[in-house]
């Protein structure tokens, strides 16, 4: 047998081989792919469905972006020295003040507010750390040259040929003015504060407890009718216990503990609460601006309120 019979004899297949071992290298081939497609499906079945909430979000956010947001701050580079006690409403104009922040810093002087130094001028509402820290160098707060008291001469009175001082009157002294923690004053410390009666009392205690507790003083202006002149007068008597503030933990909590919070509108609380139920928990309060729940300015307000256990 020469060598070409023995390949053509052991080599060479009919059709019905041919077709077999066609077969069974496509069968060779799904046995080998097989694995990776059942893991890839596995994998594809696992992961949620995000779809339904991105939806929603860029809903809401397209509500959002329909108001219209004033800047804190106008867009111009000029800035120069100024007193916050003189300066005009269009002088904090030029220094890049929007028109609000502005008015409130006029209203703030006509109600008898006074900038005795560069901090005083930082409570104002709505000057931020960044615009305070740009402005800051520029104040400069004209040193008031004090008044020398007239010199009386003493009145003398006669008594057996000799002239005798007489005596003065003591000097009034006015009463210390008492400091208040907010977060955890009564009715009756808020009611001895010159301005504020029992109504206003109640009214700040009863918003007090719609936020939690405050952060800052300056939240005060946010209850209801308190006349500018109080909030002016009665600033520096107030101070802030932030750990009194009621926190709400983001990972459990009711519905009805955040609809009513000032700060949290109903669209937001809906958002997060999908989110909650398509990614189980929240590893930080940032997510809520990570994952564009709420916006910054809202963020920005909520945020001393919440945690995330």
């Amino acid at each position: 047998m020469t060598l070409k019979q023995f390949f053509k004899d052991y080599f060479t297949m009919n059709k019905m081989q041919q077709s077999g071992s066609i077969v069974l290298a496509c069968l060779i081939v799904l046995v080998a792919i097989a694995p990776r497609v059942v893991s890839y499906y596995k994998t594809r079945m696992n992961m949620p469905d995000f779809s339904e909430f991105e939806a929603m979000i860029a809903e809401n956010y397209k509500l959002v972006d329909d108001v219209a947001v004033q800047p804190e701050v106008a867009t111009t580079d000029t800035v120069f020295s100024f007193d916050p006690n003189t300066a005009t409403y269009d002088d904090f104009l030029c220094l890049g003040l929007s028109e609000k922040i502005s008015a409130n810093i006029v209203k703030y002087r006509k109600s008898g507010g006074v900038f005795r130094k560069n901090e005083d001028f930082a409570r104002i509402y709505g000057i931020t750390d960044s615009i305070f820290s740009r402005l800051s160098p520029y104040i400069k707060i004209a040193a008031k040259t004090p008044v020398e008291p007239k010199k009386r001469a003493a009145k003398k009175k006669y008594t057996d040929s000799t002239w005798t001082e007489k005596p003065r009157k003591q000097t009034y002294q006015p009463k210390e003015q008492p400091i208040v923690e907010l977060n955890s004053a009564d009715s009756a410390q808020l009611v001895a504060l010159r301005g504020i009666g029992s109504v206003l009392a109640n009214r700040i205690m009863t918003y007090r407890d719609m936020l939690g507790g405050f952060y800052s003083v300056e939240q005060l202006r946010e209850v209801r009718k308190l006349p500018p002149e109080t909030y002016a007068n009665l600033y520096s008597q107030f101070t802030i216990d932030t750990s009194k503030i009621t926190r709400i933990n983001l990972n459990d909590f009711k519905y009805k503990q955040l609809s009513g919070h000032p700060y949290m509108s109903v669209t937001q609380l809906n958002a997060i609460m999908n989110y909650k139920k398509l990614a189980g928990k929240f590893n930080s309060v940032s997510d809520l601006l990570k994952y564009k729940l709420v916006d910054s300015m809202t963020y920005e307000k909520i945020s001393p309120y919440l945690e995330a256990r």
